[in-house]
């Protein structure tokens, strides 16, 4: 009777055992694949996002649903996000006070929104792969988009996996473009914000990582954004809950992990689906559907 129990016991264990191994090694590959990406060449160009710690953890923000894309105005020093499910854009505090809401006419399903110069933006349109340029004034809480620039990219028709992230780059005059899934994607997009010097009025669209090195191990595209001061560009992945540095050869230089307990997460970030850097290097990612988040840098003893 005590042999049989024993195995009854025994074959009642196995099952939580195997679970138990699977999820220790589970985190023994998240930990070695973030070790991993932050072992790169280091230079004092680097953002170093393994420095990075959490300033502002998930606050959540009233009012707003299906938040997604986001961008910081360097004029004046606040956030602008899109609801992709409603036709507005938000303007926001850097810890997350909403300062206005901003009906957008013309557009069906808003994903990505960078902000160029002065008051001007480039929202994308994901439903049918539209990127706009917008004007948005100060105080002004309705923007018709008909009379605005307006560029159809011929990506794959799929009207929920294509454009997730867009991200001006304002030293080389381009705007930097992901497509989520199916295939991923990392385009650049020249002459349509401003015409190339040595072509003026013509347009570019390059794929910008062919082979899918780089973008290859991250499992979606959520979001893109670019550091002027280093040259370096961060992609978003909200299915690898990770954030990847490259340089200016597309090289990952460094990681961010979004996962419970890294850089002092209480825990996993949700949903990331915008991200951006401020000219401190504070990085604010908002998750849907209305956590915001911030990093700040700190120094290594």
């Amino acid at each position: 009777m005590k042999k049989y129990c024993f195995a009854a016991v025994k074959y009642c264990f196995l099952p939580f055992a195997v679970l138990a191994a699977c999820y220790l090694l589970r985190i023994d590959a998240l930990g070695w694949y973030y070790w991993h990406n932050n072992k790169q060449q280091d230079s004092g160009e680097n953002l170093k996002l393994r420095d990075y710690q959490v300033m502002l953890d998930g606050r959540a923000i009233p009012g707003l649903t299906d938040a997604s894309g986001l961008t910081y105005n360097t004029s004046t020093h606040t956030l602008f996000t899109v609801l992709n499910q409603s036709p507005y854009i938000v303007e926001l505090s850097l810890d997350g006070q909403v300062l206005r809401r901003i009906l957008v006419e013309g557009v069906g399903d808003m994903e990505a929104i960078t902000y160029v110069a002065d008051q001007r933006f480039v929202i994308a349109d994901e439903g049918d792969n539209r990127l706009i340029e917008v004007e948005i004034p100060p105080y002004a809480t309705v923007v018709q988009t008909r009379h605005f620039p307006q560029l159809k990219l011929g990506l794959d028709e799929d009207g929920n996996q294509n454009i997730e992230g867009v991200s001006w780059d304002s030293v080389n005059q381009r705007l930097l473009i992901v497509k989520e899934k199916n295939p991923k994607r990392l385009l650049e997009v020249r002459g349509f914000i401003e015409p190339l010097p040595s072509n003026p009025g013509n347009l570019s669209i390059v794929d910008l990582d062919r082979s899918k090195r780089a973008i290859g191990a991250m499992r979606d595209l959520s979001s893109v954004t670019y550091h002027d001061d280093s040259g370096h560009f961060l992609l978003l992945s909200d299915e690898s809950r990770l954030i990847k540095e490259y340089d200016r050869q597309g090289r990952a230089v460094s990681a961010m992990a979004l996962w419970k307990g890294f850089h002092g997460l209480r825990k996993h970030v949700p949903q990331a689906e915008g991200i951006a850097v401020g000219p401190d290097k504070r990085i604010y990612i908002m998750s849907e559907p209305n956590l915001l988040y911030v990093f700040r840098p700190i120094k290594r003893t």
